[in-house]
């Protein structure tokens, strides 16, 4: 009889540890030397209304440079020996893009960059300045994000904005900035909110389907999405003061325990 309570005991212990593992891991479809097509590996990020950008000039020469970016010069005064100087510090500022899609740039004016990738944007611009009657031939043109980001909510470790910092920005790098999935995420069930064309649309990820995940509509992330990871059954049972009571170990070892002296009395 000790050998098949032991028996009860292992296979209660085995049971409880693959669903735990079954729910944790990661991408349990892919192996080693998979390969899997990435159906929108080809995507960035482009500008929408409200998004705002910086936008820098330069050139050989800087003067020729100077009035095509929005500077702000902050003047502050050093005293030294009792005598004044003047230090200006000179500060890019963002643009923010208009309804209309639009940024307004000094000298060129309103220049057209929703739907545009940053590379396409600086591409239309320099082209601008070339062709622009106080323009040069030289220009190199920098444009960074100023504020896009997702919102990570939920069971992650790190809830809130995380800021887009490249062109292709996947589920997994937001995951990754947010501080991974706690133990009680549920990883079979991410949801992701886009606004698409006026409406507000929810798609689901299995993070444990590798397959899946890389071939999401939302694996490369658009700024303003919103990630949210429910809360596993283990979190939601510990809503209530006893929830979890029940898959406490020393509940199914004496549950097991219980079970073994039942049948023992029922051979006897």
């Amino acid at each position: 009889m000790k050998k098949a309570n032991f028996i009860i005991l292992l296979t209660t212990l085995m049971l409880c540890s693959c669903a735990s593992i079954k729910d944790i891991n990661y991408f349990q479809d892919s192996a080693a030397g998979d390969a899997n097509a990435m159906r929108n590996a080809s995507y960035n990020i482009t500008i929408q209304p409200g998004d705002r950008i910086t936008v820098l000039v330069s050139s050989k020469d800087l003067e020729l440079a100077m009035p095509f970016n929005l500077i702000t010069v902050n003047n502050t005064y050093a005293r030294s020996n009792n005598s004044g100087s003047l230090n200006s510090t000179n500060y890019t500022q963002y643009y923010t893009v208009s309804q209309e899609g639009e940024i307004n740039m000094p000298i060129l004016g309103k220049v057209k960059v929703t739907d545009l990738t940053r590379t396409q944007i600086e591409e239309k611009i320099s082209g601008l300045i070339i062709a622009s009657e106080n323009g040069f031939k030289d220009p190199t043109v920098t444009v960074d994000y100023a504020n896009l980001n997702v919102k990570m909510l939920g069971e992650v470790n790190h809830p809130g904005a995380v800021i887009i910092d490249r062109d292709q920005f996947t589920l997994m790098d937001a995951i990754s900035k947010a501080g991974d999935l706690s133990i009680f995420g549920n990883r079979k069930n991410v949801k992701v909110y886009r606004v698409e064309n006026g409406e507000e649309k929810v798609y689901e990820v299995d993070l444990t389907q590798r397959k899946q995940v890389i071939n999401s509509p939302v694996y490369m992330l658009r700024q303003n999405d919103i990630v949210y990871v429910e809360p596993n059954k283990t979190r939601a049972r510990q809503s209530t003061s006893s929830g979890n009571n029940f898959l406490q170990p020393s509940v199914w070892i004496s549950t097991a325990s219980l079970i073994t002296t039942v049948i023992a009395l029922i051979v006897k």
